[in-house]
């Protein structure tokens, strides 16, 4: 787990371009400590939300996931908030004067959720209860999630392994297992440190054969040795292991690091299978690193690419599970909450399309101070929940009692801007739809049966959609909407077919306001025909240079892009692919789209996204930034058609590469150059 951050190269992007800034380790004197009561400070709908202050502090704020001031006031020893709804919030408490550090008078801070009440889940238990040191089989079981990844840590003493593993295997026995029978809930064990010594595997998989039904060997074994070597020399023993005690146990393998086109993902994969791996394994499972990270694009290539090879070997019919892997809220001094909502939830949204559950989908790792190198964790080391932890509540309610039934069909443009999944169970149906990095996405649905859709965010709060004539337009946000259908209602999705994409003609070209250079790396190969080629480059799939997406490098803003069309042409909808902000990968902030009539441009629409970015300390996470940044990369635009040769990018701002503001940079956030970066343009005529 510890070699992948730096292995995959990923550390090379985030040391040239992380800030000075970092973790804070040591609180201030006048730090408060805010007390629930409530065990992860969870709440339900319809409890008071009351905190009790440690120390004196002035004045409070409430603020929503999206960085929206819901409450504010008077702090007082005893806080009694009137914030009701659904929802991750998080409290913020300030002193009387303004301190010299550049964080101002914060003196404590905490996150809080509200859950509905829904049968099938069990109830929080009191503070104190079960906390361990780097799992949480408690919340795990609360919030529905999925599955831990139990681990042995020396195989060859399975006593103490069998003494370390049972309160947790028992917690999942209390809170996870025996809830919604209809997505199967399992347990798995793996071996991260090795298989070596088989007799010491056999005792642990007798010790917990009744309750674990899946065993996974050593971690990321794509270090170390071949796909070859593995297959036959720790695959195949560890295989006949595990079923010399039972037959019926599963094998999960091999866990590799990704199934991204290198050495360590499909190569070393395809090595394996190549050798007869398939044949020693039960489910195949992989880590998914480097092959979501808030990209729709990125997610579909790498389980469609996986797909393919395991047809090609026969294991095409193999179950998948995701064993190892998380998003980011706390990101080295900056806190980005809706980074963690937004990649999180598309994984889920994509996965269940692939034969990959949540109930086969591990996200990793549950608690902080374990890693801090890779700070994925959904819950912080006082207890406050992360927002993977709270949509995953609202996830796992909403397909309670159901199964994926099919992948909705959003037409050629439609599937590239959102994904959308039907889920049914005996007496229940319900329909979720995510856009691919848009905030204000809509779709229009087909609906027969009733006048209303009732619909939940992505937190559970409920509203009613009207339904006219038998259609519907549902916004769908960068976070998962969902459709309850009434009984005996139909859904079908209007396919989003908007004709040829003019910007792929031959004669299209582009100009830009830069002299073409890649602003870093002068050798990357930049050409802004990249822009409209029809291909949405991103280094985290093939990691090869040239596949950087193209970047502009005027120095000041505004910054233009222009592309010209070989004559003039009526136009109705523009689509702009920014990058998922990441790293070097950054988004628009702010620009003008333009068409040239006239002699002049004119401006059609003025596209300004707030960073909702600003200096806070917070004690739990050790950041010193809180960016409540929406991460839209994906700007749609639909206007009177117009007639017109040319169209701009007129850009006024820009992210950071992965930080909204400078702040996330100084603050030690995974950011980039402060430039224009884009994937693709396309242009449509209807």
């Amino acid at each position: 787990m510890r070699l992948v951050w730096v292995m995959l190269g990923v550390s090379v992007l985030a040391t040239a371009s992380a800030g000075a800034g970092g973790w804070v380790w040591t609180p201030s004197a006048d730090q408060v400590t805010p007390d629930s009561g409530r065990r992860n400070h969870v709440f339900m709908v319809g409890d008071k939300v009351t905190f009790r202050l440690n120390k004196p502090a002035a004045r409070y704020e409430v603020r929503s996931y999206y960085g929206d001031v819901v409450e504010r006031g008077a702090a007082a020893p005893s806080l009694s908030l009137k914030v009701r709804q659904p929802g991750w919030y998080k409290l913020y408490l300030y002193g009387a004067e303004r301190k010299a550090a550049p964080w101002g008078d914060t003196v404590g801070s905490t996150t809080f959720v509200i859950f509905r009440q829904r049968p099938g889940f069990p109830a929080m238990p009191p503070p104190g209860t079960a906390m361990g040191s780097l799992n949480d089989e408690v919340a795990r079981g609360v919030t529905g999630m999925g599955p831990q990844r139990h681990s042995v840590g020396d195989a060859s003493k399975p006593e103490e392994a069998l003494k370390s593993l049972a309160p947790e295997i028992e917690l999942d026995r209390r809170y996870y297992l025996p809830f919604d029978p209809l997505r199967q809930r399992v347990l798995m064990v793996a071996f991260p440190n090795g298989t070596k010594d088989l007799e010491g595997v056999r005792a642990v998989v007798r010790g917990l054969k009744d309750s674990v039904r899946y065993w996974e060997p050593r971690n990321e074994p794509n270090y170390g040795s071949s796909g070859a070597d593995f297959a036959l020399r720790e695959m195949r023993p560890f295989y006949e292991a595990v079923k010399s005690v039972d037959p019926s146990l599963r094998v999960l393998g091999p866990g590799t690091v990704s199934i991204g086109p290198n050495d360590h993902g499909l190569k070393w994969i395809e090595g394996f299978l190549k050798a007869g791996g398939a044949r020693y394994i039960d489910a195949f499972s992989f880590h998914a690193y480097n092959t979501v990270n808030g990209d729709l694009w990125l997610a579909r290539k790498g389980l469609d690419t996986l797909e393919a090879l395991l047809a090609k070997y026969g294991a095409g019919k193999l179950e998948k599970w995701q064993t190892e892997q998380g998003a980011f809220a706390a990101v080295y001094g900056s806190y980005q909450p809706r980074l963690q909502g937004r990649w999180t939830m598309l994984q889920m949204m994509v996965y269940e399309q692939h034969g990959i559950p949540k109930e086969h989908n591990h996200l990793w790792y549950d608690k902080s101070h374990g890693f801090w190198d890779f700070p994925t964790w959904w819950e912080n080391d006082d207890g406050g929940l992360n927002p993977a932890a709270a949509l995953m509540r609202v996830w796992s309610e909403e397909l309670y009692g159901t199964r994926f039934a099919r992948a909705y069909d959003l037409g050629p443009v439609g599937n590239k801007l959102y994904v959308g999944s039907l889920f049914a169970g005996p007496g229940k149906r319900v329909a979720a739809f995510q856009s691919a990095g848009s905030t204000d996405g809509t779709v229009e649905l087909r609906v027969q049966g009733g006048r209303r859709l009732h619909t939940f965010s992505a937190f559970g709060v409920e509203s009613d959609l009207p339904v006219l004539g038998g259609k519907a337009v549902l916004t769908v946000p960068e976070l998962p909407v969902y459709v309850e259908l009434a009984k005996g209602q139909q859904l079908e999705v209007a396919r989003q077919d908007f004709g040829p994409n003019l910007a792929l003609a031959p004669g299209v070209t582009v100009a830009t306001s830069g002299t073409g250079q890649h602003p870093v790396d002068k050798s990357i190969n930049n050409d802004s025909a990249k822009l409209h080629n029809g291909v949405l480059e991103n280094w985290y799939w093939s990691q090869q240079k040239d596949d950087q997406p193209w970047m502009d490098d005027t120095k000041s803003f505004p910054a233009w892009v222009e592309l010209r069309l070989p004559r003039s042409t009526t136009l109705s909808r523009v689509m702009v692919y920014a990058a998922p902000p990441w790293q070097w990968q950054g988004t628009l902030l702010g620009y003008e789209l333009q068409v040239y009539q006239s002699g002049k441009w004119v401006t059609l629409e003025h596209v300004k996204e707030p960073p909702r970015t600003f200096r806070v300390f917070s004690p739990a996470t050790r950041t010193t930034v809180d960016s409540f940044f929406s991460d839209r990369w994906v700007f749609q635009h639909h206007f009177k058609p117009v007639k017109t040769q040319r169209l701009r990018l007129l850009v006024h701002n820009t992210t950071y590469g992965g930080g909204a503001t400078a702040e996330v940079v100084e603050a030690g956030g995974q950011t980039g150059p402060h430039q224009v970066m884009l994937r693709e343009i396309e242009v449509y005529g209807r």
